[in-house]
C-alpha cells in the first residue's frame, strides 16, 4: 500500500534544533559561573603552589566542555598577560603513535602565537626537541620496513646514533620542559593547560596521555585543568591491567588510585537544575505544557535534554506534514523520545510488544502486578503473550526511576490502537 502524499504546506514553522557545541559565559544555562569564579582564582592566584592539577569529573554530556571554555574565556578577559593557556584535544591526535608528540606541538603553537614574541627561545627549544622525537618514531617505522639490506644497515646506523641522542632527550625532557616553563614564568605569565574530550579517546589513548601529563607536565608555574568521565579512565585502567584479572571493583579502586596521584582539586559537577536549563532554552509551543513532564522524566544532562528536544523537533515537522500523523499527542511522542534515548533495551522491547507500554502504566499505577497470577495475564493478554508479558513487566518495572514519570497516567492506555504509528514514526 502506498502511503499518502507528504504536504508540506501544513508545516507551521521549520525544524528547529540546538547546538550541542560547548557554551560560554554569555550562555550559561547551567549554573556553572559558580564554579568560574573560585577555579579561577586558583589559577591565577599568587599562592597557589605548582604544580597544581585540576580534575572537572562529570559524566558524558554533563557539561565538562562547557565549564573549561568558561574558564578560558574568563582568563582571556581578566588575566590575558598573566596566562598562556594551552588547549589540547587528544581525540583530533587519537590516530598518534604517542599522545606526547601532539601535546608538545601545541605547546610550541601556542607559544609561537604570543603577540609580544616573548616565547621565540622557549619555541625553538621545544621546536628541537619534537624533531628528534619525531626522528626516533619515523626510523623505527623506517627499520622495521621492507628495504634492502644495504639500506637495513644505513638506517640501523641512523636509528643507533639517533636512539642515543633521543634517550639523551627523554632522560631530560622533564628538566627541558621545566626550564622552558621558568622561561614563560619570568615573562610574567603562567602555562595553563586545558585537556578535553578524553571521553572519547580509547582507553589506552586515555592512559597514554594521563601517563604523559604525569611523568612531562608535572612542573613548577603550570597548572593543567583535565576533563574527565572516571568511568573512561576505568576503561583505560581495565585494558593496561587486562592480563592481572582484577574485578571490576579493583579496577575502580585502581582507577581512583592512578586519579589521585595526578589531581590536587578533584571537581564533580553537580546535576543541573533541569527546570532551570529548561527555561534557558526555546521549547516548541506544544511542549510548553508538558515541560514540567519532560522535566520529570529527562536525565540532569544537558546533551541528553538537547537530544530529547532535537528529536522531537525533528518528529514534529514530520508529523505535521503527514496527515496521518498530525494529530499524534505531544506528550506520547515525548515519553517515548525519553524511552529510546534513556532506556533503548526497554524502547526496544516496546517495539516489540506495544500493550507492554500499557501494561506499564497499569503497574506503576497500581492496577496491575508483576506478580499477579499467570491467569489474569492470560485473561488479559492471551495464551501466546502471557508469559512474556509478565516477565517484561517483572524486568522493567521500577527498574529506573524515572520510569514513573514516563508511565504515570494513562497517555499509552489511551493511545493503544494507534500506538505502532507513533512507533513506525520514531523508528527503532
Amino acid at each position: 500500500m502506498n502511503s499518502p502524499p507528504v504536504d508540506w504546506s501544513l508545516v507551521e514553522n521549520p525544524c528547529l534544533v540546538l547546538s550541542d557545541a560547548p557554551v560560554g559565559l554569555k550562555s550559561d544555562g547551567l549554573g556553572f559561573q559558580r564554579y568560574v569564579r573560585p577555579l579561577v582564582s586558583i589559577i591565577t592566584g599568587e599562592t597557589t603552589e605548582t604544580p597544581f592539577t585540576i580534575g572537572v569529573f562529570g559524566p558524558w554530556g554533563s557539561g565538562k566542555s562547557s565549564l573549561l571554555r568558561m574558564i578560558d574565556e574568563s582568563l582571556a578577559g581578566d588575566y590575558a598577560d598573566r596566562t598562556v593557556r594551552v588547549h589540547f584535544n587528544p581525540w583530533v591526535h587519537r590516530k598518534e603513535p604517542t599522545m606526547l608528540l601532539p601535546l608538545l606541538h601545541t605547546l610550541q603553537d601556542t607559544l609561537k602565537e604570543d603577540g609580544k614574541q616573548r616565547f621565540r627561545e622557549v619555541v625553538g627549544r621545544l621546536g628541537h626537541v619534537i624533531a628528534t622525537l619525531t626522528s626516533d618514531v619515523l626510523l623505527r617505522k623506517a627499520s622495521g620496513g621492507n628495504v634492502s639490506i644495504e639500506k637495513i644497515k644505513e638506517v640501523s646506523k641512523q636509528y643507533a646514533e639517533q636512539r642515543g641522542m633521543v634517550e639523551s632527550e627523554i632522560r631530560n625532557l622533564r628538566k627541558t620542559l621545566q626550564a622552558q616553563a621558568d622561561v614563560v614564568a619570568e615573562n610574567g605569565s603562567r602555562l595553563v593547560i586545558f585537556i578535553d574530550d578524553l571521553d572519547r579517546c580509547e582507553p589506552h589513548e586515555i592512559i597514554d596521555l594521563l601517563e604523559s601529563v604525569k611523568l612531562f607536565l608535572d612542573l613548577r608555574n603550570v597548572i593543567v585543568v583535565m576533563a574527565i568521565a572516571k568511568n573512561v579512565v576505568d576503561r583505560g585502567v581495565a585494558v593496561k591491567y587486562r592480563d592481572f584479572g582484577f574485578e571490576a571493583a579493583k579496577v575502580v579502586e585502581i582507577g581512583d588510585e592512578y586519579l589521585d596521584k595526578m589531581i590536587q582539586l578533584p571537581l564533580t559537577l553537580m546535576p543541573i537544575d533541569t527546570g532551570a536549563f529548561l527555561g534557558h532554552l526555546t521549547l516548541p509551543q506544544e511542549l510548553e505544557a508538558h515541560a514540567h513532564l519532560l522535566e520529570e522524566m529527562v536525565a540532569p544532562n544537558p546533551r541528553r535534554i538537547k537530544r530529547v528536544l532535537n528529536a522531537y523537533s525533528v518528529m514534529r515537522t514530520i508529523a505535521q506534514a503527514d496527515p496521518e500523523l498530525h494529530r499524534l499527542r505531544p506528550d506520547v511522542v515525548l515519553r517515548l523520545l525519553v524511552l529510546r534515548i534513556q532506556s533503548p533495551e526497554l524502547y526496544e522491547a516496546v517495539i516489540v510488544r506495544p500493550e507492554l507500554a500499557a501494561a506499564l502504566e497499569d503497574a506503576y499505577g497500581g492496577r496491575l502486578s508483576p506478580e499477579a497470577a499467570d491467569h489474569r495475564f492470560v485473561e488479559r493478554y492471551g495464551t501466546t503473550s502471557a508469559t512474556p508479558m509478565k516477565e517484561a513487566l517483572k524486568r522493567f518495572h521500577r527498574s529506573q526511576e524515572y520510569l514513573g514519570a514516563v508511565f504515570g497516567g494513562t497517555a499509552f492506555a489511551e493511545e493503544k490502537e494507534q500506538l505502532p504509528r507513533y512507533l513506525t514514526m520514531l523508528g527503532s
